[in-house]
């Protein structure tokens, strides 16, 4: 049988994401709150998606070469947003038929 990815959360804390990325976790606390690296605050604590863990190493082995965090960040957005628009401009019906 074909190897697939082991099954992961989908949601790490952030001790969690700070131990998988190698930082301190006052490092990555810094780029969550700074917007630098996503996460949702839930309440007083944060989280991370495991699907962002997982495109970042992606992006990183895709690349080959040294990824800046908020450069990385910055386009995730903007693919998120663009992704965003062409879900909503599908969805949307203007009267008369007209696209």
């Amino acid at each position: 049988m074909g190897e697939s990815r082991p099954v992961r959360p989908a949601f790490y804390t952030a001790a969690e994401t700070a131990e998988i990325l190698r930082l301190d976790e006052s490092t990555l606390y810094r780029h969550l709150r700074n917007g630098t690296f996503p996460g949702l605050k839930i309440g007083g604590r944060y989280v991370v998606p495991g699907a962002v863990i997982e495109r970042l190493v992606d992006d990183v082995l895709a690349t080959g070469r040294c990824v800046d965090l908020a450069e990385w960040t910055t386009q995730w957005r903007h693919d998120q947003v663009a992704a965003l628009a062409r879900l909503t401009a599908a969805d949307v019906e203007l009267p008369g038929g007209v696209a």
